[in-house]
């Protein structure tokens, strides 16, 4: 009975699949076919599975990239309310099962845009990254399949140029605060960001192949040339500014923002391709001059325009180096004799003259104008407020007490009389100030670590080790000189001894603050390239020193092991007295001790040597120069072996790395110079640096007065100006992808056209 009633089951479920099968196989046909009538007539001629048929026949033409059938399907969904647009609870397919049903997930995937347009027009959404990532799915493969999806850059500019903040055409429109909130959600460049840094994050965390990691560096690629596709349709500086200096956190008008302004955003995440772009170098510049405050008339230039046989270049060069002449001993007295005293002066004021720009200033003011407020004008403070805003002008103080600290350590250090001695120790004003400049910059290293808008340099740290070394080597050296004898003398104590121990600590670390000094070749075009490539090559040496400390233990232990028989024993007195049969030879006594052969072994490394280094005589045949017996002939063999592995073959290795970092370096010279000299000049572009170390603790004198006298209703920026510019640019910008695109398919057939009247006009 049960048998039966199983086949007839079977039997009505075969019947029913049948029908089906037919049902996909003529919906299939016509698709194939392109046949839109055709679709929409069968879509209504099976009401009874009308809305799976729908979906399917949307998700087919999708995958096959059938734009113009699929917008005929959705126009008639739209009609029959079956769209995600006109559900009742706009709910996209995605939602309702697995993702893979999505149609425009596909279209993403894939970048099909002229569908990604139809189906976004008619509801169609992709679910957040985040949200669909299971933390029990570790399948790396799918996670960046779901990445890729999300990262399409045409997506990301449908979302926000068809907000529907964006259907009043006006521009003038003034955006609500709900407004800004829901498009600062969607802002493609700050989403760009974001995405740009989960792939850092994936490509880290994940154990997958490196053919993962070139994926996600390849999107990256795509997601700057993006922001920089947008840099490229600003139609002036004015432009460039409103979107680089956006802030989505900014609620005031002064320059202690904690948040990321875009192109603070960019430069310090480390995106080379962006910050290397012209209209962002020229900002970059711009805001050094203070926006163009800079006062750049030249004194005595017709001394150069009168000079003939000159060319060009040389006659600027001679200008700037006026220029320069002019504005250098000014800016250092104003700096010393007038900076101090106007700060502490404005305290009695407000107390922002360090922090409200004079552009901000004059923003108040015109605020203030249209309130009916009347403000006092103050031209000194102006004055002031001016000079000290400008970035350029930041860098005079700061070079100037770098300097001057570098000569106070090249002095302290170059004395010639021993530091121990007691008089010249306790009245040595020069150790003093040296001293007190360290722990300066000691401080202020150990601050930085803690602020956000600081570029993760490999100079930050190294300043910090070399602070770390100076202080603390000084330190312990003065501590141990207070507690030892008098009349000491540093060369008559242990080498191990605190003092000296000290004093190797701060040998180190001045000479590595001398080496700082790199840092500012790379502003110069003509040096900055090759102190990168330098940079390079030492980092690449620190990653092959790991290989030469395996090599260097192996073949250490082996020798140790080897010559044991050679060393003398202290509780062997025959050994003692050289009686054994077989001797080292000359050449080879430093193989008698363990520290000898650890020391020989090691400067093999840099310099090759003969095998008179491990030779072993016979003391029975004065004739035989060494030894070939089997145990004395593998101490040949493997000092031979050696020296091939370390000396031939782990050098030309290195040569060969660092000479495949030069020719990668050198290819995106421009980019690199660029980008790191834009990170060492970003930091003057905060206010910290009107005072440099060691006159900053000015500088937090006046910030802890600005917060507690702080304006509480500052002018702020003006965001619904970016968003509309950014949706103009975004416009701009696929308007000239489509018409290159169109060119490139003109191109393409007018190529194929001339290749088939060839092929006609020559048959074979």
């Amino acid at each position: 009975m049960e048998l039966k009633v199983m086949r007839d089951a079977r039997t009505l479920t075969m019947s029913m699949r049948q029908p089906a099968e037919k049902m996909e196989q003529t919906l299939k046909k016509l698709i194939e076919a392109r046949d839109n009538d055709g679709i929409i007539r069968f879509l209504e001629s099976h009401s009874s599975n009308r809305t799976e048929e729908y979906k399917s026949s949307v998700l087919q033409l999708t995958v096959r990239n059938d734009p113009e059938t699929l917008h005929s399907v959705l126009t008639w969904g739209e009609k029959m309310s079956m769209t995600p647009a006109t559900e009742e609870k706009s709910m996209t397919p995605a939602t309702e099962g697995d993702d893979k049903y999505n149609p425009i997930l596909v279209a993403c995937h894939q970048d099909f845009r002229r569908c990604m347009e139809y189906l976004y027009q008619h509801g169609y959404r992709m679910k957040e990254v985040k949200d669909e990532v299971d933390d029990e799915d570790d399948d790396q493969v799918k996670q960046f399949l779901r990445f890729q999806a999300a990262s399409n850059i045409h997506y990301l500019s449908l979302e926000f140029t068809e907000h529907q903040v964006f259907q009043n055409e006006d521009k003038a429109t003034e955006l609500g605060p709900d407004e800004i909130n829901s498009l600062e959600e969607i802002d493609p460049i700050l989403k760009v960001f974001e995405i740009m840094k989960d792939a850092d994050h994936n490509m880290e965390d994940f154990q997958g192949s490196s053919e993962l990691k070139d994926s996600y560096n390849f999107i990256k690629k795509k997601l700057e040339a993006f922001t920089g596709g947008i840099l490229t349709q600003c139609r002036g500086m004015h432009e460039v500014k409103t979107i680089l200096d956006h802030n989505k956190d900014d609620d005031d008008d002064d320059e202690l923002d904690d948040a990321y302004t875009n192109w603070q955003e960019a430069l310090f995440t480390g995106h080379k391709d962006i910050v290397s772009h012209p209209n962002f170098q020229q900002y970059l510049w711009r805001k050094m001059t203070g926006d163009g405050c800079i006062n750049t008339e030249i004194p005595f230039k017709f001394i150069a325009d009168k000079i003939p046989n000159l060319s060009s270049t040389t006659k600027f060069r001679m200008k700037r180096v006026l220029w320069n002449i002019k504005n250098f001993p000014l800016t250092i007295l104003t700096f010393l004799f007038c900076y101090p005293f106007v700060v502490v002066a404005d305290f009695l004021r407000k107390g922002d003259i360090l922090f409200v720009s004079p552009k901000a200033l004059e923003a108040r003011r015109l605020k203030d104008i249209e309130n009916n407020v009347e403000k006092q004008q103050t031209g000194c403070f102006d004055y002031f407020r001016k000079r000290m805003h400008i970035p350029l002008f930041r860098m005079i103080p700061y070079f100037s007490t770098k300097v001057t600290y570098l000569i106070l350590l090249f002095v302290s250090i170059w004395h010639p009389v021993d530091p121990m001695v007691e008089a010249i120790f306790q009245k040595n004003i020069v150790l003093w100030i040296t001293f007190i400049f360290s722990i300066s910059y000691l401080v202020d290293d150990i601050v930085q670590l803690f602020r956000t808008k600081v570029s993760n340099s490999f100079w930050n740290y190294f300043s910090l080790l070399t602070h770390l070394l100076l202080v603390g080597g000084a330190v312990l050296l003065c501590v141990s000189y207070h507690f030892s004898p008098s009349g000491t003398i540093l060369a008559d104590l242990s080498g191990n001894s605190a003092e000296n121990v000290g004093l190797a600590l701060f040998s180190f670390g001045a000479g590595m603050e001398f080496f700082c000094v790199m840092q500012w070749l790379i502003l110069l075009e003509t040096t900055g390239p090759m102190v990168l490539c330098v940079l390079h090559a030492i980092k690449d040496a620190l990653r092959m020193v790991s290989i030469y400390i395996v090599l260097f233990v192996a073949h250490s232990i082996a020798f140790i092991s080897l010559y044991k028989p050679f060393h003398p024993d202290p509780s062997n007195t025959t050994q003692q007295l050289n009686t054994t049969k077989y001797v080292l030879a000359n050449g080879a006594s430093a193989l008698k001790s363990q520290r000898g052969l650890i020391s020989t072994l090691f400067w093999r490394i840099i310099a090759s040597a003969g095998p008179e280094m491990v030779n072993i005589k016979s003391t029975m045949d004065p004739t035989e120069d060494f030894s070939l017996e089997f145990s004395h002939l593998m101490g040949l063999v493997l000092w031979g072996v050696y020296q091939i592995i370390v000396y031939v073959l782990m050098l030309n290795l290195l040569i060969a790395v660092m000479n495949t970092s030069y020719s990668e370096l050198w290819q995106n010279a421009q980019r690199e110079c660029k980008y790191h000299k834009s990170c060492f000049l970003a930091k003057f572009m905060e206010p910290l640096e009107i005072f440099p170390v060691p006159f900053r603790w000015i500088y937090y004198l006046a910030r802890a007065v600005y917060f507690c006298k702080k304006e509480k209703n500052p002018v702020k920026q003006d965001k619904s100006k970016y968003f509309w510019l950014l949706r103009e640019l975004i416009l701009n910008k696929q308007e000239a992808e489509y018409e290159k695109s169109d060119d490139d398919k003109m191109n393409d057939l007018r190529m194929d056209i001339f290749n088939e009247l060839r092929k006609f006009n020559n048959p074979k």
